[in-house]
C-alpha cells in the first residue's frame, strides 16, 4: 500500500471533510482522509509543506498552445505532450485543447490526436473543445470567415463518430436549427454558447434546452442593450449556467468581472485561451494562427490586423493573480474559478476539489504564489523534477 502524507498544509477548496485539516492523504492515486490506518505499517512517505497552500490542480478548458507549440497549427500527440508539460509546471493539472473553425481535415486531425492522447492521459485531456465552426460570422473574432458556416446533418454524424474525444463545442445558436441543439444535447454532447449574435430569447431558449455554459463571457457576442439584454443578460439572470471569462485583464475589465462574480457566484470561471507564444522566453513579433497572422502587441496583447484579440499568453496562475489583485476576490473565491467551478461547468466528475476520492491532482504554493510542487495523478513532483 503505496501512501503519501502532505502534512502542515493550507487546504483550499476542499469538501466539508477536509474543512479543520492540515494534512492529507493520496492513497491509489486518490485523495483520502489521514487516518491510523493510514500510518500503521509504517510506510507511508511523508512530506512537510511548512504551511505553504495546497489547493486542486488548475483546470484550463480554453488552451490554443504554449511553449511553442499550437495545436491548430499541429494537430498531433506530440503537440499535445509538449503543452502537457509545460502547462503541469504552471499548475494546470487539467487542461483541454481548443481548435477553431478550420477545414475538416484538421479538426479530423485534431480529434484524432486528441483521442489518442486522452486514452494515455485521462485525467489530463477530458477531451477537445470545437471553438466552431458553427458561430457567427458578426461575432467571429479572429476565426477564419470562409470556414463558418450552419450545422448539417453530415456534421451530427461527424461528431457522433468522434463523440468520446470532445470535451465540449462553443456553438451560436442561430446557426443550429432547435433539433440539431436537442440532439446534439441528447446524445451527451456538452454544448457553450459563445461567438454569437444570439437574442436574450434565443439564448433563454438554448438554456431551457439543457445548455449550460458559455464561452469567454463578454467577449465575442453583442453587447447587452436596454431593450436587448443578449446572451450577456441572460447569462448573468440564469441561475443554472456557468460562465469563463479570460483573466488576463485585457479581454474584460476588471468591474465586468466583479459584476460577473456577483450575479453567477460559483458558476463563473476562468480560462487562460492561451496561444503558443505563453511560456516563450522570446515572443516573435508575430506569428500565425488558422492562415492569421497574430501580432503579439504588448500593450494591447495579442491581435489581428482589424484588432480583433487572438488569445492570450498568460497560464492560469495569473488568471487567479488577476483576480485577487485586481478584481477583489479571496484566494479561495479565485482558486475556485480556475479548480471546481470549471470542473462542475463541463462535468468532470472527480477533479476540482479536495475530496476523499477525488483524484490527487494538487497544487502546493508558497505565500507569494510560487509553485514548490504538482500533484499529477498521485505522484508528487518538485517544480525542478517538472523541467
Amino acid at each position: 500500500m503505496a501512501v503519501t502524507i502532505l502534512r502542515n498544509a493550507q487546504l483550499h477548496i476542499t469538501s466539508e471533510e477536509f474543512v479543520d485539516a492540515q494534512s492529507i492523504g493520496i492513497l491509489d492515486h486518490r485523495i483520502v482522509p489521514v487516518s491510523s490506518h493510514l500510518l500503521e505499517d509504517g510506510t507511508a512517505e511523508e512530506i512537510d509543506v511548512r504551511g505553504m497552500h495546497v489547493c486542486p490542480g488548475f483546470i484550463d478548458l480554453l488552451v490554443n498552445g504554449c511553449a511553442g507549440a499550437s495545436f491548430l497549427q499541429n494537430p498531433s500527440v506530440e503537440t499535445l505532450e509538449q503543452m502537457r508539460r509545460w502547462q503541469t509546471q504552471h499548475g494546470t493539472t487539467t487542461f483541454v485543447p481548443t481548435m477553431i473553425s478550420g477545414p475538416r481535415e484538421s479538426l479530423t486531425k485534431g480529434l484524432a490526436a486528441v483521442a489518442e492522447f486522452k486514452e494515455k492521459h485521462p485525467t489530463i485531456c477530458p477531451g477537445i473543445h470545437l471553438e466552431g465552426p458553427f458561430i457567427s460570422q458578426t461575432y467571429k473574432g479572429f476565426h477564419p470567415s470562409g470556414y463558418i458556416r450552419p450545422f448539417t446533418p453530415a456534421d451530427f454524424e461527424f461528431v457522433m463518430s468522434y463523440k468520446d474525444a470532445i470535451a465540449y463545442m462553443t456553438i451560436a445558436p442561430e446557426n443550429l436549427k432547435a433539433k440539431n441543439i436537442v440532439d446534439l444535447l441528447g446524445a451527451k454532447i456538452k454544448l457553450s454558447l459563445g461567438h454569437t449574435a444570439t437574442t436574450y430569447y434565443e439564448a433563454m431558449q438554448a438554456f431551457k434546452a439543457g445548455i449550460t455554459n458559455v464561452t469567454h463571457l463578454f467577449n465575442a457576442m453583442r453587447s447587452p442593450m436596454g431593450r436587448e439584454p443578449g446572451l450577456v443578460g441572460a447569462t448573468l439572470q440564469s441561475e443554472k449556467t456557468y460562465a469563463g471569462i479570460i483573466a488576463d485583464g485585457r479581454h474584460v475589465h476588471p468591474a465586468l468581472v466583479k459584476l460577473a462574480k456577483k450575479m453567477l457566484g460559483s458558476r463563473l470561471y476562468i480560462v487562460s485561451d492561451s496561444q503558443a507564444v505563453a511560456g516563450m522566453s522570446k515572443a516573435p513579433a508575430s506569428f500565425v494562427v488558422g492562415g492569421t497572422e497574430i501580432f503579439v502587441d504588448h500593450k494591447r496583447g495579442l491581435i489581428d490586423a482589424k484588432g480583433s484579440y487572438a488569445g492570450t499568453s498568460i497560464c492560469m496562475l495569473d488568471g487567479i493573480k488577476f483576480l485577487i489583485q485586481s478584481c477583489g476576490f479571496t484566494m479561495d473565491e479565485a482558486l475556485e474559478a480556475a479548480t471546481y467551478a470549471p470542473a462542475k461547468a463541463i462535468g468532470l466528475q472527480d477533479l476540482g476539489r479536495i475530496e476523499g476520492g477525488f483524484i490527487a491532482d494538487l497544487v502546493i504554493f508558497d505565500d507569494d504564489f510560487k509553485i514548490q510542487y504538482v500533484v499529477q495523478n498521485g505522484f508528487v513532483k518538485s517544480v525542478a523534477e517538472l523541467i
